[in-house]
């Protein structure tokens, strides 16, 4: 057996061993640490990362920090989430925060890292998949925009609520950048104009954006309705689907001109719609849901986990959060 085959056997049993005294002789030695060390492509790096060392890792990082490379990094990132997918271990978050940010100047691609999240942590339940989109909007916030994105593309409703409830703000989740509309007065704009604006009519959709729309519907009262703005202009949905009673229920109206537009529509859903808009305009309101949005009006920017912070029964929070939309 050659030296170099003798130093792989040996550094690949420092790392598996967690033999962190070792590691630092051998690179006060001058020894190589960032050889891959097996067949299948591994690196001191990569199986410390896997084995959760993290002492091993942190060492690692900043011994081989002048020669490292941003691939070398994503590498570890990936090794980081496959193994999280695996032991459903919340250290390996701790661990992918670490290599995220541990040599600013390499630049590391955060949408790389958080694309392939979406990929490699799809099994549910998605609790691990939470958990990252919570610690990269902490990163970055600039992400925002990646994950809710990757929310709609890989229709991960059910990841989308978890966050909800965990208390993300949605305007936090879904900027709005006053330039995109043209004006600083666009939340002076009416919510269906917008509706209407965007082309929500006649648009290919899927179920996901329905429901990621109603999610955000649901969640949001006056102070978060540019969420809702986010939402309707970047995933434009069906709007004879429920959204529109959502949006009714939740304390939005029409412009009169949008009830003349929805109205010259030639489609029975949009005429059973504008009738049961005025029906609702035209008959006295039930307490039970004026008391709902004068509620939902004083929970800011996130209603779905202040809902569920107040000591209430299961089916009253139900009722705040319009879970049912013929409910009023």
């Amino acid at each position: 057996m050659d030296v170099q085959a003798v130093w792989k056997s040996q550094l690949r049993q420092m790392v598996n061993s967690d033999d962190l005294p070792s590691l630092k002789e051998a690179f006060r030695n001058g020894q190589n640490l960032g050889m891959v060390i097996d067949d299948s492509g591994s690196t001191a790096l990569t199986l410390a990362i896997s084995l959760a060392h993290e002492d091993v890792v942190d060492f690692l990082l900043q011994a081989l920090k002048p020669v490292l490379e941003q691939e070398d990094v994503l590498s570890a990132c990936l090794t980081a989430l496959h193994s999280l997918a695996r032991t459903r271990n919340t250290h390996y978050l701790q661990l992918l925060n670490t290599l995220m940010t541990c040599h600013p100047h390499l630049h590391i691609p955060y949408v790389v890292v958080l694309q392939a999240a979406f990929k490699i942590l799809q099994a549910p339940p998605k609790d691990m998949l939470v958990l990252f989109c919570e610690m990269a909007l902490k990163l970055s916030p600039d992400l925002c925009r990646d994950i809710s994105l990757n929310l709609v593309l890989y229709e991960e409703t059910e990841c989308y609520w978890q966050l909800l409830s965990r208390g993300v703000s949605l305007n936090d989740l879904w900027p709005v950048n006053c330039s995109e509309l043209g004006s600083k007065d666009y939340m002076a704009h009416n919510l269906f104009d917008i509706y209407f604006t965007y082309g929500c009519l006649f648009t290919v959709h899927t179920s996901s954006r329905n429901k990621i729309t109603k999610m955000t519907i649901q969640a949001a009262n006056g102070e978060a309705s540019r969420a809702v703005l986010h939402v309707i202009q970047n995933f434009p949905t069906d709007l004879y689907d429920d959204v529109f009673k959502f949006l009714t229920l939740a304390g939005f109206t029409m412009s009169q001109a949008a009830v003349q537009r929805m109205a010259n529509v030639e489609i029975d859903k949009a005429a059973e719609l504008i009738r049961w808009y005025k029906d609702f305009h035209c008959r006295p309101h039930s307490l039970k849901h004026l008391c709902r949005l004068c509620v939902r009006q004083h929970l800011r920017f996130n209603v779905v986990h202040a809902v569920q912070q107040i000591l209430l029964p299961e089916d009253l929070k139900r009722y705040l959060l319009i879970t049912d939309p013929n409910s009023f």
